[in-house]
């Protein structure tokens, strides 16, 4: 800034001589005529001029100016963490995304294995079921079976009882005997 005052000064300096250094008689007709004095008041004016500007007009300019550039500075600092929270933010939710997809997969893992562990429970719980079943059943059919033999032991004797008495009734030969005994085993057969 202050090479710049010091180059307008020099060149304003050097314009001043340089026109006062003329001769002041020798005029053209539409040209416009410079005199010494006029100048250097108007060089002096407007030096007074750029002072007052220095101090009044132009500190509050480059302060603005100045302000306006910390603003921006600013706000790209701030767009730039905004960004990156951004970003931050979405990896996050990937992060939070792909742990989602593996706690879903694991559940359906558990899931699967659950049901594996219950249709194993059921399979054992209905073979044991079904031994049960058939282990009752042969017991019943056992004991029906010994019920029926001992009904029909209950009925050979009863026969036999019966057979024997008809026999000592009659008192006859062994031919009778014979065609008594035929008669009651065919007896239990229909019986």
């Amino acid at each position: 800034m202050q090479n710049s005052t010091k180059n307008l000064l020099f060149i304003l300096l050097l314009v001043c001589f340089g026109l006062a250094g003329g001769n002041p008689d020798a005029t053209k007709p539409g040209m416009v005529q410079v005199h010494g004095g006029t100048l250097f008041w108007s060089v002096i004016t407007f030096l007074l001029l750029l002072i007052v500007l220095k101090k009044v007009a132009w500190a509050p300019i480059i302060s603005g100016l100045e302000n306006r550039e910390t603003e921006i500075k600013e706000a790209l600092n701030s767009a730039e963490r905004a960004k990156k929270e951004a970003d931050k933010v979405a990896e996050d939710y990937e992060e939070m995304i792909r742990k989602a997809q593996a706690e879903a997969q694991k559940i359906v893992a558990e899931s699967k294995a659950a049901g594996e562990k219950v249709r194993g429970e059921i399979k054992v719980t209905a073979e044991k079921e079904a031994g049960d079943i058939l282990e009752k059943a042969q017991h019943q059919i056992q004991t029906e079976k010994e019920k029926a033999v001992q009904e029909i032991r209950s009925s050979v004797v009863e026969f036999s009882l019966q057979a024997a008495t008809k026999v000592v009734e009659k008192n006859v030969d062994s031919e009778d005997n014979r065609r008594l005994i035929k008669e009651t085993l065919a007896g239990i057969g229909k019986s």
